[in-house]
C-alpha cells in the first residue's frame, strides 16, 4: 500500500541528511559533564548555566539567518565587530550560534513516493495515496513547496466559497432582521447584516472542523492523561512524531482559514491606495516633495475589536508556521481544537441575539461562558501551556539527544522562548475577552439584551454606559 514501512524509515533515518548538528557548536568546547545516572531525568543542567536566555539566543539566530544569505554574506563574521566582548566566545551572550534543526525525519515528496513504488507511475490514484494514505509526507510541514502550494490553493478556495455564500447568508439575515427589528432597521444596519453572513459562515466552519477534530484526536495519547497525556507532546521528539495524513490536512485547512482571516481583517480595516512618489509644486506643496508610493488609511468598516483580533491573528499565524516548521503539530492541534470548540457557542450567541431570540441568546451565552472557562481558561493554561512551560525539556532526554545527535540545548532554549511568549500572549487575550464577556453578561442580566461590543469602532463610551438596547438603537446608524 501507500504507507511507509518501518524498513524504509530506518533507511532514511540512517542517511546523512538525517544526521543532527552536534550539541555544542564547533566554536565552543564541550563542557565537562558529570557522570550520568541511569535515570534519564538527571540531565546535567548545571553544565549549561552559562548560556544566555532564550530571547538572546533567538536574536543571535535571526542575525545569523540574515547574514547567511548571499545578499548579506558580507556580514557573516558579524560577531567580530560586536563591541564590549558581547559576542566573544566562549561566554559572550551573542557568541553562541544556534544551528538549524536537521534531525527531523525526512519528508516524503511525491517524487520520492513514486521512486519507492517502481511498479507505479504518476496518476490520480498514486497522488491520492501519497496525499491521504502516507505518513510524514512533504504536506506535513508548511515550509515545503508542496505544502505551500496546497496552502495557497486552499486559501483561494476558502475565499471563493466566502464570495459565493456570504451574500446568500447575508440575504437570509436581511429577511430575519426585517421580522425581528422592523423594515426601517434594514436601511441603517447594512454592516450588521453583512456580519450576520460572516457569523453563519464561521459557525459552519467551526462546527465542521470541531467535529473532525474531536473524531480524529479522540483516543490520541497526548489528550489522555492515563496514557501519559501531554508528555507525548515532547517525549521521543522528533523520531516518534510521524505526521499522519489526517494531521497534515487538518493543519493545512486550519492554516488556510487563519491566513484568510488575517487577509480579511486587513481588507476591512485599511484602505490601500497607490500614488505618485513625487509631489509636484502646486496647491498642496510649494516645492517638490517625495512621498510614499503606498497610502494606508483607516477604513470606515474597521471593527471595534480590531486591535485584539489583529494581534490574535498575527500570533496565531506565527504559531502555525513555527509549530509546523519545528514539527510541533501535536501541540498546535491542541491549540486549534480548544479555540474551535469555544468559537461555536460564540457564533450561535451572536446569531441568536441578531434575531432577538431571547431564550436562545441566554442559553447560548451561558453555554459560551462555560465552554470558554473550560477550554480557554482551564484546559489551555493548565494542560497545554503548563506542558510548554514544564515538559518541553523532554526533547533533550531522548537517547539521540543525550548521544549528541538529537535536539541541542541551544536549540531547546532558543525555540522554547517563542512558544512560551506567543502562547502566553494568547492566554492574556483569553483573559481580556473573558472580562468582556462578563460585562456583556451583566448587561444581559440588567437589561435583558446583549450587544456585540465589536460593532462600534469608537463606541467605548456606549459600552461603559451599558450600551443601548436594540430597540433603543433601532433606526440609529452604527458608529
Amino acid at each position: 500500500e501507500a504507507t511507509n514501512t518501518s524498513g524504509e524509515l530506518s533507511k532514511r533515518r540512517d542517511s546523512p541528511r538525517f544526521a543532527c548538528a552536534p550539541i555544542h557548536p564547533s566554536t565552543h568546547p564541550p563542557p565537562k559533564r558529570k557522570k550520568r545516572t541511569k535515570n534519564m531525568d538527571s540531565f546535567p543542567w548545571e553544565d549549561y548555566q552559562h548560556l544566555p536566555p532564550g530571547p538572546v539566543l533567538f536574536l543571535s539566530k535571526l542575525i545569523d539567518h540574515a547574514c547567511d544569505n548571499q545578499i548579506l554574506s558580507v556580514c557573516s563574521n558579524w560577531r567580530s565587530h560586536v563591541p564590549f566582548g558581547i559576542a566573544d566566545p566562549p561566554n559572550g551572550w551573542l557568541s553562541h550560534k544556534v544551528e538549524e534543526i536537521t534531525c527531523f525525519p525526512p519528508h516524503v515528496s511525491y517524487s520520492d513516493y513514486l521512486a519507492e513504488q517502481p511498479d507505479q507511475s504518476a496518476s490520480v490514484s498514486t497522488l491520492w495515496n501519497w496525499a491521504f494514505h502516507t505518513d510524514s509526507t512533504s504536506l506535513g510541514t508548511l515550509s515545503n513547496p508542496e505544502a505551500f502550494a496546497v496552502l495557497f490553493l486552499l486559501t483561494f478556495l476558502i475565499r471563493a466559497i466566502k464570495k459565493k455564500f456570504l451574500p446568500i447568508f447575508s440575504a437570509y439575515g436581511r429577511q430575519l432582521g426585517r421580522k425581528a427589528h422592523g423594515p426601517s432597521w434594514e436601511k441603517t444596519n447594512e454592516e450588521r447584516i453583512q456580519k450576520f453572513g460572516e457569523y453563519v459562515y464561521r459557525l459552519h466552519f467551526h462546527s465542521m472542523i470541531s467535529l473532525y477534530g474531536v473524531w480524529y484526536f479522540w483516543g490520541k495519547e497526548w489528550w489522555d492523561p492515563s496514557k501519559g497525556g501531554t508528555t507525548h507532546l515532547f517525549a521521543g521528539f522528533p523520531y516518534s512524531h510521524q505526521v499522519e495524513p489526517g494531521m497534515a490536512w487538518y493543519y493545512l485547512v486550519q492554516a488556510a482559514y487563519n491566513l484568510d482571516a488575517l487577509i480579511t481583517i486587513m481588507e476591512i480595516s485599511f484602505v490601500f491606495q497607490l500614488r505618485s512618489p513625487i509631489v509636484l509644486p502646486g496647491k498642496e506643496s510649494a516645492s517638490l516633495k517625495l512621498q510614499s508610493p503606498l497610502s494606508v488609511d483607516w477604513s470606515p468598516t474597521c471593527r471595534g475589536d480590531f486591535q485584539e483580533m489583529f494581534v490574535h491573528h498575527i500570533i496565531t499565524n506565527i504559531l502555525i508556521i513555527a509549530s509546523s516548521y519545528l514539527h510541533f503539530t501535536r501541540i498546535g492541534s491542541m491549540v486549534f481544537l480548544v479555540h474551535d470548540l469555544s468559537d461555536v457557542p460564540i457564533d450561535i450567541s451572536k446569531l441568536a441575539n441578531f434575531v432577538k431570540w431571547k431564550k436562545t441568546t441566554i442559553v447560548s451565552f451561558i453555554t459560551l461562558l462555560i465552554t470558554w472557562i473550560v477550554t480557554r481558561l482551564v484546559i489551555f493554561p493548565f494542560y497545554i501551556y503548563r506542558s510548554v512551560l514544564f515538559e518541553t525539556h523532554l526533547v533533550l532526554l531522548t537517547k539521540e539527544a543525550l548521544a549528541g545527535t538529537g535536539v541541542t540545548v541551544l536549540q531547546y532554549y532558543c525555540y522554547k522562548f517563542i512558544f512560551v511568549v506567543l502562547i502566553g500572549a494568547l492566554l492574556v487575550l483569553h483573559v481580556v475577552w473573558f472580562f468582556l464577556l462578563v460585562r456583556i453578561l451583566l448587561v444581559l442580566a440588567l437589561k435583558g439584551e446583549t450587544q456585540d461590543l465589536s460593532e462600534h469602532k469608537n463606541g467605548e463610551k456606549d459600552h461603559l454606559e451599558g450600551m443601548s438596547t436594540p430597540s433603543e438603537s433601532n433606526g440609529k446608524k452604527e458608529q
